[in-house]
């Protein structure tokens, strides 16, 4: 009988205990920004999914495919290099543009640590990431770039890493870039430490932008950009000149704009809910307004089933 007894009491000590475990759980992840734990699936398909290094893959062995024909055809990839005379674009030596964080670079490292902390993106924690300079290779990034290289076209590392006062040193303007070279040097990739291949956000006053059109610009001053790789639409041109212009810009894809999946984040994500935050929301009331106005952007109905 008293062994019985026991046998209760240790069940209900065992069932109070799960049940406090279990609510700590849950006030833990209530306390948590909802950002990092909606990110959970997109990080793990990066990091554990073969259909996504089969999406890198194939993205990266059809753009080597293609650097033949364009090189030898005449055009251009860049949007800021299309109203030039032809005849002068021809002259010119060949490049490709390349995008960097989940183009070149896989972060999901980085952004695997943030969730499983509960925590979003901040510039510290970032910072601190691109310094570790520990960035592995997308899938089919480093063939790409030697076949470009070696083919003698101009690589170019256009990148929104930026260079921020707030972290330079007196022996260093711009650790961002210093480290960011670093992590390219040691994967084995072509001509970064040339002058001006690796260009970061900031790096000059004309530079401080998201936007890349000008550094295109730079680029297609000296040289014919013939391919564009990145996993935002904003490698290849802004979302309102996209939008105006799909019809003649959307069949570049596979052409001479090559794109990599990225469902982490992007400029994409954040238009869903541009302007949905007050000038006075603290970053929780703004991360919660956030969620809800993406889930209100969810379609289901299909267009074939109205």
């Amino acid at each position: 009988m008293r062994k019985r007894r026991a046998m209760r009491v240790a069940a209900i000590v065992i069932c109070a205990l799960l049940v406090a475990a279990g609510a700590a759980i849950d006030r833990a992840r209530a306390a948590e920004p909802v950002g990092a734990r909606e990110q959970l699936h997109a990080i793990l398909w990066m990091q554990t999914a073969d259909e996504y290094r089969a999406n890198a893959l194939q993205a990266y062995r059809h753009a080597t495919s293609r650097l033949p024909a364009l090189a030898k055809r005449a055009g251009t990839a860049a949007v800021e290099q299309m109203q030039v005379d032809a005849r002068r674009i021809a002259k010119l030596p060949t490049a490709i543009v390349v995008d960097l964080d989940e183009t070149v670079l896989d972060n999901s490292v980085y952004q695997a640590r943030r969730a499983a902390a509960g925590l979003d993106y901040d510039d510290a924690s970032w910072q601190a990431w691109m310094e570790e300079a520990g960035a592995d290779a997308l899938p089919g990034a480093h063939d790409f770039l030697w076949a470009a290289a070696r083919a003698g076209h101009k690589v170019f590392y256009v990148t929104n890493r930026q260079c921020l006062a707030k972290f330079a040193r007196t022996d260093d303007a711009c650790p961002a870039k210093t480290a960011t070279v670093r992590n390219l040097a040691a994967l084995d990739l072509p001509q970064v430490s040339e002058p001006d291949a690796v260009t970061l956000r900031g790096e000059r006053p004309d530079w401080e932008s998201g936007d890349k059109s000008v550094r295109r610009t730079w680029i297609a001053a000296r040289y014919r950009i013939i391919a564009l790789v990145g996993d935002d639409l904003r490698d290849f041109t802004d979302r309102a000149t996209f939008a105006k212009r799909r019809a003649e810009l959307e069949p570049l894809f596979g052409e001479r704009w090559f794109i990599l999946p990225n469902a982490m984040y992007g400029s994409w994500e954040r238009s869903l809910a541009a302007d949905v935050c007050g000038k006075d929301d603290v970053a929780d009331v703004c991360a919660q307004k956030v969620m809800t106005r993406k889930y209100a952007r969810l379609v289901t109905v299909s267009a074939a089933g109205k």
